[in-house]
């Protein structure tokens, strides 16, 4: 089974240190391979503004002291999983550089650490971002070390079901260690398009065809702040967004106020 390979941005900040050792922890798990990545922004530092080789030198040196700063950080980290030898320094805008790295560099998924701060205005900028908005792969946010190693896999109307059962095979590949429940949320189940009831039943067949099978599903019915509070034991909440829609929706703002790590598959 060939290895996946996850673009993980290292700085010095609480968020990347949460990010590493989330995913380091679920790498066996999800059989995946960490793909440092360090970007240097050169605004408003000096000789930003430069030109030819005053402008290359200057570039080398911030690679190279970024280099020996995801060196040092992944060093400090003692991490217990697979990292690949040579992280990745490009110096630009942070967002340009990621997603140029990740439409060439063939990544299966994109990690990054945030400090909860239940903030849904927040997540919903993220989300509109032009990182999250044209990224080729599922992304993951990192938000908490949850110990749990069980994921919910959340629907709601707008879930694309058969798209988010690929998207979970393609991370827990091995059936027989696919720990999961089968959640679908809404706020209510009046005047539903897709009843809750319906997505489960969706869900479970093509899960079944596949081999899977949740340890249980269930719908979740009530207030963004309900659910989330409802799911905040899981190791990880796995869903499908329409990033063709900038609405807000009942299923982002549970997104927005919830604690576990999100895979957000699109």
């Amino acid at each position: 089974m060939d290895m996946l390979k996850a673009l993980v941005p290292v700085e010095m900040t609480l968020a990347s240190n949460i990010a590493l050792r989330y995913l380091c922890r679920k790498a066996d798990q999800l059989g995946i391979a960490i793909q440092p990545i360090h970007v240097e922004e050169p605004d408003h530092k000096p000789h930003s503004s430069e030109t030819g080789w005053i402008r290359r030198s200057w570039e080398s040196g911030l690679r190279q002291a970024g280099l020996e700063e995801v060196r040092r950080i992944l060093k400090s980290e003692r991490l217990d999983c697979f990292v690949l030898p040579n992280p990745l320094v490009r110096v630009g805008a942070r967002e340009d550089e990621l997603l140029d790295e990740l439409r060439i560099g063939g990544h299966d998924l994109f990690v990054e650490g945030e400090v909860a701060n239940f903030n849904t205005g927040e997540f919903r900028k993220r989300l509109k971002s032009k990182l999250y908005r044209q990224m080729p792969c599922p992304a993951l946010v990192v938000r908490n070390m949850i110990q749990s190693d069980r994921a919910a896999l959340v629907l709601d109307e707008k879930t694309d079901v058969e798209l988010l059962v690929n998207r979970f095979r393609r991370f827990f590949r091995d059936p027989a260690k696919a720990d999961f429940d089968l959640c679908a949320y809404a706020m209510d189940d009046l005047q539903r398009a897709t009843h809750p009831d319906e997505l489960l039943a969706e869900g479970r067949r093509l899960l079944k065809g596949a081999g899977y099978a949740p340890a249980r599903s269930f719908s979740l019915l009530g207030s963004p702040e309900t659910a989330a509070k409802a799911l905040h034991d899981y190791g990880m909440i796995v869903v499908h967004l329409d990033r063709k829609s900038n609405r807000k929706t009942p299923l982002t703002e549970v997104l927005g106020l919830a604690s576990s790590p999100l895979l957000l598959c699109w």
